[in-house]
């Protein structure tokens, strides 16, 4: 069994969906933002991985803005 870690999810706004929708290897997991929730591992891992592009995409978007 994989190692669980916790999780907190910021809560978006109204309009948004109150929950993110994760799927790794074709197993979906459903956590409600805004409450700490514990996942395994490697979904938390894959959650901060497409942060962190994210970030990248806009930090792009931005850029390319300014020039």
């Amino acid at each position: 069994m994989s190692e669980r870690v916790e999780i907190y999810i910021p809560r978006s706004g109204d309009r948004e969906d109150p929950n993110l929708f994760v799927a790794v290897n074709g197993v979906n997991y459903l956590l409600p933002k805004g409450k700490k929730s514990m996942v395994p591992k490697f979904v938390a891992e894959e959650i901060e991985r497409s942060n962190r592009a994210a970030e990248i995409f806009y930090e792009n978007v931005d850029g390319m803005k300014n020039q």
